[in-house]
């Protein structure tokens, strides 16, 4: 096979269960990649949950530190010939990382890969004085490429790098989760219809418009609210709508759980099963749930869609991010508007109320996942990236 190329994976790990450190998880665990290539993996995973996720303290602050070792570290013991560098977050506060790995991975031979996971970055160019921009452009173009999720995704970076530096990278599931669902039947014997919401539970994620949907599907139908991830009412780097570029005005998640939840006596309809859950009982979860919903306000290319193809469920996401390129509306799911919770109820009902749309919906999900979506498509792309010039 001779001798295999060096690949610096710089990217968090899970826990917390958040889109990124799916995304770094994804490639730690990919065999065509690790066939392919020596992997190190610098984790960058500081927080442990997602309700604490981002605090600038003094952890925050030595955490720094100790990435700043770490990377010089690997840059020299291991001279990687490739670095996959997986940011969080389109703010200053991280810019602050992102900037230092930039600068000090282009004094190394490595050709520095950006693979950016959020949609929202050019909202938080734009909104910055000429000098930051300016820092930022320069810092950017230190990269031998800009990789975003989504053909869609690309304009954030258009005049900011040179267009030949912008490519797309999908994100991809492991074979080994995907087959955990080949003999599942989704063919129900009790009336019971799961809903399984992922996310931080935010405002922007949608978490506060699915709230609102609960008291009027569940007086109608039989229904239960299974939802994964963190309580938390912070808002986290995510502050446009991403389909019309206006700034989100947020509600308080806690608030809005008072009121249509707890002030309707309707507790027992929504089930929490916190953001720690991995292996079999993330499985589990996926296996009893029906139908997976994600309205949220900005994505990239969401793990947690990917997820719910590949077990199998139908879903009701927003037209943020990735999904106009992979989801045809009425196919595998619906896609609605963001902020739009009479659309959402109107199209939960539907699934709720049919379930052979269901099966159908959830079956043609998990093919479209096989063909497209899988490591050995995923990988092939990420390493014919790596290796053009």
């Amino acid at each position: 096979m001779g001798v295999r190329k060096k690949l610096l994976l710089i990217g968090p790990l899970p826990p917390p269960l958040a889109g990124p450190e799916m995304v770094t998880l994804t490639f730690t665990e990919s065999e065509m990649l690790r066939e392919k290539y020596v992997i190190t993996h610098i984790n960058t995973t500081v927080r442990q949950s997602n309700d604490v996720k981002g605090k600038l303290d003094i952890v925050m602050i030595l955490a720094f530190v100790s990435y700043l070792y770490r990377l010089i570290y690997q840059l020299i013991i291991t001279r990687p010939d490739y670095i996959l560098y997986c940011p969080t977050s389109a703010t200053l506060k991280g810019w602050v990382r992102d900037g230092m790995t930039l600068l000090i991975g282009g004094f190394s031979r490595a050709r520095i890969f950006m693979l950016f996971q959020g949609g929202h970055f050019r909202y938080f160019h734009d909104s910055l004085g000429k000098r930051p921009r300016g820092i930022i452009r320069w810092l950017l173009n230190r990269a031998h490429r800009v990789l975003v999720q989504a053909d869609i995704l690309k304009f954030q970076f258009e005049g900011i790098v040179p267009d030949a530096k912008i490519a797309t990278l999908h994100n991809f599931i492991g074979d080994k989760f995907y087959a955990s669902f080949d003999n599942v039947n989704r063919e129900r014997e009790t009336p019971e219809v799961n809903i399984l919401f992922i996310g931080h539970l935010s405002f922007a994620k949608g978490y506060c418009d699915l709230l609102k949907t609960v008291p009027v599907l569940s007086r109608k139908h039989d229904v239960k609210f299974m939802i994964m991830g963190a309580r938390t009412g912070v808002e986290r780097n995510v502050f446009y709508n991403q389909v019309t570029g206006e700034r989100i005005t947020p509600e308080q998640p806690d608030d809005v759980y008072r009121e249509y939840i707890v002030g309707q006596g309707l507790e027992d309809s929504v089930v929490f099963l916190g953001d720690k859950v991995f292996g079999e009982d993330k499985l589990r979860i996926f296996r009893d749930a029906d139908i997976f919903v994600l309205p949220s306000y900005s994505e990239s290319f969401s793990m947690s869609l990917l997820e719910a193809m590949a077990a199998g469920l139908p879903v009701v996401v927003t037209g943020v991010g990735a999904v106009p390129e992979i989801i045809d509306d009425g196919t595998i799911g619906y896609i609605i508007q963001p902020g739009d919770v009479g659309m959402l109820s109107d199209r939960l009902e539907s699934l709720i109320s049919d379930a052979a749309l269901r099966l159908e919906m959830g079956r043609k999900g998990r093919d479209l996942c096989r063909e497209r979506f899988l490591d050995d498509a995923g990988s092939r792309n990420l390493v014919t990236m790596l290796e053009n010039k």
